[in-house]
């Protein structure tokens, strides 16, 4: 990420994010009293020996809820990997600082291409085409890398951190507004945008406290959109009306933990969400309902320094998510961007 995004959101939204993380840092007990959306509003006390943050206890997952298991791992050859994506045709995608690298399923190189800026998400059209999105607009690629359309810029402020597609719109969720966008698909421009707390559409309102803002459409044609800062994953109509909701705070294993999770998710073709955790780093798998069915990697499994994950439970601005993905036969890919590696993960029922 470079500089300046980071400075924008130290400026406006890690500044909430750190406060927040302060409150999660006294676990469920504060989070129950004060709520989520007031832990990012108000300024945290300084926490005292009967909130010593401790999350020894959460870093072994028990083995029975363990239903992925590692298959193996290859470098990410890019310099500051930060997507992965799965295109069907192409391989497997991961970009980074000013580049994006095609993989095979056994890791192998097959293409990489040097871009002009960084690209924050990916979303794979059809077999011939790459959205890459960057700060404040996106490119579409064909399969050898050549730019085919570039959009015109969102807007001020905008970060676009998630796209998906449907039909002939296109949504991104803007982390810098915290905001979906809604874009018509051979021209770019923005012909909805929601996300602001509004009564008549039943919205909550975004609360993201980092840059982790992720959105998919499901089968059932509706939008799911991880509302951070509410630690859980939200329903809305193409039209940007919230339907439901789920998830809760907590440290368990079945809750999300933080300031601002999940960070990132992907659907499976049955409808079931593989969530990505920052801070105390997990896996996880969800029914469409929300309903918690397994783990498929724990903290002590992604992340060997237990200091370092420490710290990102109560810092937002510390540590980095690991984006997932599904390849073809279900695996899920996981950029993990300390070892700098895409790990798979298999279902046991399939090994």
């Amino acid at each position: 990420m470079s500089t300046e995004k980071e400075g924008q959101f130290r400026r406006r939204g890690f500044l909430g994010g750190a406060l927040v993380a302060a409150g999660a840092a006294a676990g469920w007990v504060v989070t129950r009293v004060i709520g989520p959306q007031d832990r990012v509003n108000r300024t945290a006390a300084k926490l005292d020996d009967r909130f010593t943050y401790d999350i020894s206890e959460f870093e072994e997952t028990e083995p029975n809820l363990l239903i992925f298991e590692p298959a193996g791992d290859f470098p990410a050859t890019v310099d500051q990997a930060k997507r992965v994506a799965f295109w069907d045709g192409q391989g497997i995608v991961v970009s980074g600082e000013n580049s994006v690298a095609i993989h095979g399923a056994e890791g192998t190189m097959l293409k990489q291409w040097r871009l002009a800026e960084t690209p924050y998400c990916l979303l794979p059209l059809d077999k011939d085409s790459l959205l890459v999105g960057y700060a404040d607009h996106y490119a579409i690629l064909d399969a050898d890398g050549k730019e085919r359309f570039k959009s015109p810029n969102l807007g001020h402020r905008t970060y676009l951190t998630s796209a998906a597609v449907y039909q002939d719109r296109l949504y991104f969720a803007d982390a810098g507004n915290r905001e979906v966008l809604v874009c018509k698909r051979e021209s770019g421009e923005v012909v909805n945008r929601f996300g602001k707390k509004d009564a008549d559409l039943g919205n909550p309102g975004f609360n993201i406290p980092s840059p982790y803002f992720a959105l998919a459409v499901a089968a059932d044609g509706k939008l799911r959109i991880a509302n951070t800062g509410l630690l859980r994953v939200e329903t809305y109509s193409l039209d940007g009306r919230f339907v439901s909701s789920w998830g809760a705070p907590g440290m368990k294993v079945d809750r999300f933990c933080g300031c601002c999770n999940p960070a990132y998710f992907t659907l499976t073709p049955a409808g079931d969400f593989i969530t990505s955790e920052k801070g105390l780093a997990r896996i996880n798998v969800y029914a469409a309902d929300g309903s918690f069915k397994g783990a498929v990697a724990g903290p002590n499994m992604l992340v060997t320094d237990k200091q370092l994950a420490k710290r990102a439970c109560t810092d937002c601005t510390v540590g980095a998510g690991f984006d997932v993905t599904l390849d073809a036969n279900g695996d899920v890919l996981t950029l993990d961007p300390y070892r700098k590696v895409v790990r798979r993960f298999r279902s046991k029922n399939l090994s």
